[in-house]
């Protein structure tokens, strides 16, 4: 994937992210849905007249169906990015809903991914960062500041830039 395509990816989850964005994709796929059950019921229809009308019709079915798994592919994507920071769309998972401590970070765009721990006794937030694409080793341990969404903020910044 090269640069333009993961702006461009990045913008499209941006706008995703809205409400209205989603009521939008809920739309397109409760359409392409009923486009793809009138195409199975004309594939039935076809039987009774010939295997060329069923050929037909099932090339059309076939067609509504990819519709569909696209539009519920775009759902799907556009639901996973739950933050914006900066302009640049995260997935961030909360461990605590299932009875970890951790948070994990990933851009919606790029392969960098962060895992935060809250703080022990040293009173700061630790992460895990790594980086696929790194030359030396793919991954690091740091330590962030003792504020949550600070430290949440400085993963996210590095997901983007590589730098802290």
């Amino acid at each position: 994937m090269t640069l333009v395509d993961r702006l461009y990816d990045n913008d499209w989850y941006v706008t995703s992210a809205e409400q209205a964005a989603h009521t939008d994709l809920a739309v397109e796929v409760i359409r392409a849905a009923q486009t793809r059950d009138m195409a199975a019921a004309d594939v039935e229809r076809a039987r009774l007249i010939s295997p060329a009308a069923v050929s037909l019709a099932l090339a059309s079915s076939n067609s509504a169906q990819a519709a569909l798994d696209r539009a519920q592919a775009r759902a799907a994507a556009a639901a996973r990015c739950t933050h914006i920071l900066d302009g640049h769309a995260f997935t961030v998972q909360d461990g605590r809903s299932t009875g970890t401590r951790e948070v994990n970070v990933a851009s919606c765009t790029l392969e960098r991914t962060a895992t935060l721990w809250p703080p022990t006794e040293l009173g700061v937030w630790t992460a895990v960062l790594r980086d696929p694409a790194a030359r030396y080793g793919g991954s690091t341990t740091v330590r962030l500041g003792a504020d949550e969404r600070e430290s949440l903020e400085q993963a996210c910044r590095w997901i983007v830039t590589g730098n802290l």
